[in-house]
């Protein structure tokens, strides 16, 4: 190999770590927006009977459908009789603060998808909640039916497994399941 294609190679290789070190998973829109429409499709929420319960429950919930490895810890912490080490615990409480933070961007990811007629929002006088439902008509069936998305849809199954009834649960439910019974402090209200 010449000196030319050395450096060539070289040079096409820091531009990719450059990339890799330019794109932040946990603030692209589009990324997110990915994972809330698979979240909804895999679930089933369709129309208002099948709808999904508390739009912030999504907020903590994407990190672990889109880190196998975050949700093999959890899934872990939830079969084991123990308590999980600190480093685990510091790992979730990672997970829990940055969640927390992602829910005004994740609020307003939702309010671009209701406009552009993607999802219905609905408020649950009930609850108290914003409930949360595909238009599917109005999605291309690629996207939600395409392979790119079949290691998230596998995490959202196994989480599902685990948790059950996520769709319905209330938000202080589902984070004492994930957070607090694994020994970290949330203050949802």
């Amino acid at each position: 190999m010449s000196n030319k294609n050395i450096k060539s190679t070289k040079n096409n290789e820091n531009i990719n770590i450059k990339k890799r070190i330019m794109f932040n998973k946990d603030e692209d829109y589009y990324f997110i927006t990915y994972n809330i429409l698979i979240i909804l499709q895999t679930f089933g929420c369709k129309n208002e009977k099948t709808k999904w319960i508390d739009y912030t429950k999504l907020s903590y919930l994407i990190p672990f459908v889109s880190d196998s490895s975050l949700l093999d810890l959890l899934l872990h912490c939830l079969n084991s009789n123990r308590q999980p080490n600190q480093e685990e615990i510091e790992i979730l409480r990672e997970s829990y603060i940055k969640s927390r933070l992602k829910l005004r961007l994740i609020t307003s990811i939702l309010f671009a998808l209701e406009t552009n007629n993607l999802i219905t929002l609905k408020k649950n006088n009930k609850r108290h909640t914003i409930d949360i439902w595909l238009n599917q008509e109005n999605i291309p069936s690629k996207l939600l039916n395409s392979d790119l998305f079949n290691i998230e849809k596998s995490n959202i199954k196994r989480l599902n497994n685990k948790i059950q009834r996520l769709k319905s649960l209330s938000v202080k439910t589902m984070l004492e399941k994930i957070f607090t019974d694994n020994g970290v402090r949330v203050w949802e209200s």
